[in-house]
């Protein structure tokens, strides 16, 4: 029987090998690609599963949140203790970098009293556009949060812009307590309070004078701006401190016009000031052999949507109102403009025959590209100097 169908069965025995072997291969190559596919399927769900970790992380820090902050133990106060409300709102000029609470710096500010054994509860209403860290010194206080009973003691506070955060603390200490924005910009410009026990000033603080930490929030700075074109040059100098101004500005053209002003103003609140000064210009249009002096008066005003607001009158009774704006069109990019009109009716100065009154525009317009915090390139026209270009530097 081997020797009749021996030879069929080696070859069968065979044929079933390749055909084993082949199968073996193609099993080997549909197990490499399913671990292929389980792998990819495996690395996409990792994938996804680390980007909505990620998202998650990104919508739980992506703000300053103190939500998420739970004290381990409760932390209010007994029911019984009386509770004293306080709204303070974070206020400032960004354009003046004047920080304040409630619209007032503390150079001009009340003491806030604080009575021994009863809470004092302080709603922080920030209504700027920068973050305040608040810090107050010699005390831990609830941040008032959705953990309620258990909201975290905290002695610095951050709150975001146009946010609200509300803090409470009992009154158990005694003296003057600084309550202050821990950012030193804000609270050199003013955005601070002391807090004060109805209790004797502590003795240890004699040499350090409530008076010369105000007065460190009420100093003089000095800044200018130098603009040098083609056309005309120009300088602006200031130094001011909380309510008070001095300016000087000179404007003069390569086509000998020139203007000259020194002026005291002295700020009603953040964007109204009144001014009183002296101008100097040429009396005859591109000649420098006359001049005229006069003194001036009069109120500058900050409008909404920012445009600037200049109405006074001088010793000659001539009217003047001038208006104008700068657009930040794209980022370090900017246009303004500026439109002056003054008018003589003739109360001091005689008017020339059959002309009632005497009137002068000065315009100009231009585009500003800025280099750097100090440079800028500028481009621009003014009907007085004709049209020019240069460098303009802050100082």
């Amino acid at each position: 029987m081997k020797k009749k169908y021996g030879m069929q069965m080696k070859e069968m025995n065979m044929d079933d090998s390749n055909k084993t072997g082949d199968t073996m291969e193609t099993d080997k190559d549909n197990k490499m690609v399913m671990k292929k596919e389980d792998d990819l399927t495996a690395m996409k769900k990792s994938n996804s599963e680390m980007d909505t970790v990620k998202m998650a992380e990104m919508d739980k820090y992506s703000e300053y949140n103190y939500d998420f902050l739970k004290s381990p133990e409760k932390t209010n106060f007994d029911k019984d203790i009386p509770v004293k409300e306080i709204l303070l709102n974070l206020t400032g000029n960004m354009q003046r970098y004047i920080w304040s609470m409630n619209g007032v710096p503390l150079s001009e500010a009340d003491k806030i009293k604080i009575e021994g054994n009863q809470i004092t509860r302080i709603t922080l209403n920030n209504l700027t556009m920068m973050h305040h860290p608040m810090h107050l010194h010699g005390h831990f206080f609830r941040v008032i949060n959705k953990n309620g009973d258990y909201s975290p003691l905290k002695h610095t506070v951050n709150v975001p812009p146009m946010q609200q955060v509300t803090i409470e603390f009992l009154g158990n200490e005694y003296g003057d307590w600084f309550f202050h924005c821990h950012v030193l910009y804000h609270v050199m410009g003013g955005m601070a309070r002391v807090l004060s026990y109805d209790t004797p000033r502590d003795p240890r603080m004699k040499p350090f004078p409530a008076k010369d930490i105000i007065a460190e929030t009420n100093r003089y700075y000095t800044w200018g701006m130098l603009d040098a074109a083609s056309n005309a040059m120009a300088l602006n100098i200031a130094t001011s401190n909380i309510r008070n101004q001095f300016n000087v500005s000179i404007e003069y053209g390569w086509n000998k016009n020139l203007e000259a002003e020194v002026t005291y103003e002295y700020y009603l609140y953040d964007y109204l000031r009144v001014f009183g000064g002296v101008n100097i210009e040429n009396e005859i249009p591109k000649s420098l052999d006359d001049f005229n002096t006069t003194a001036v008066a009069g109120i500058r005003y900050l409008t909404p949507y920012l445009f600037s607001l200049d109405v006074r009158v001088d010793s000659e009774l001539r009217r003047r109102i001038s208006i104008g704006r700068s657009i930040m069109v794209f980022p370090k990019f900017s246009v303004f403009g500026y439109y002056e009109y003054q008018i003589d009716l003739g109360a001091v100065n005689t008017l020339p025959e059959n002309k009632n009154y005497m009137s002068e525009v000065v315009w100009s317009a231009g585009a500003e590209y800025m280099l750097s915090r100090d440079f800028s390139l500028v481009a621009s026209y003014d009907n007085r100097f004709g049209a020019g270009a240069g460098l303009s530097i802050r100082f």
